[in-house]
């Protein structure tokens, strides 16, 4: 299997990127969800591993992006219409931007709050210039949570458009990151 791109498929790190980011991000809506009910050390053990995994995104994202920018991309089907072409461009490049907003607005809110997020546990990340607020920390934790109802709907969205390629359309759109 070829590291790089081709023009008819993504070469191994783009596709390990797309899947780790991908299984790591829906892991992360799911246990997201609970944060709020756990109680006592477990809701503390889950919230440092929930920043912890969300600063890990946050790179893995960045470097997938600039992975992304310095490769090819496959070729779309030539068939394929103008308006199915634009919205996966569009779904695709708002879902990058959905999660690395997400990353940040983590970041930002804990910081907010007094609890920045210690990667792993070996050390904490550097805060990103923002002041002691609860009135900033709600705030910027209500737009992380509409981030992931967000990504949620894009999530769907690639996915639907995925498997409509592979079911009804037969063409090599999914098996190209397979």
């Amino acid at each position: 299997m070829q590291i790089k791109n081709t023009t008819d498929r993504y070469g191994l790190v783009a596709k390990l990127l797309h899947w780790v980011i991908a299984l790591c991000v829906i892991g992360m809506l799911l246990v997201g969800s609970l944060l709020d009910i756990l109680a006592g050390p477990t809701q503390g053990a889950v919230y440092l591993w929930h920043k912890s995994l969300g600063m890990t995104i946050l790179a893995l994202m960045i470097f997938f992006m600039l992975w992304s920018a310095r490769n090819i991309k496959p070729r779309y089907p030539e068939n394929m219409p103008f308006a199915q072409l634009t919205l996966a461009k569009v779904v695709r490049y708002l879902l990058y931007i959905a999660v690395v907003a997400m990353c940040l607005s983590g970041w930002i809110f804990s910081t907010a709050k007094g609890k920045p997020p210690v990667l792993w546990g070996w050390f904490n990340l550097p805060a990103p210039f923002v002041p002691l607020s609860d009135t900033l920390g709600h705030t910027i934790k209500q737009w992380h949570v509409y981030l992931a109802w967000t990504i949620l709907g894009l999530v769907l969205l690639h996915t639907i458009g995925a498997l409509y390629h592979h079911f009804v359309r037969r063409d090599n759109v999914l098996q190209r990151m397979l």
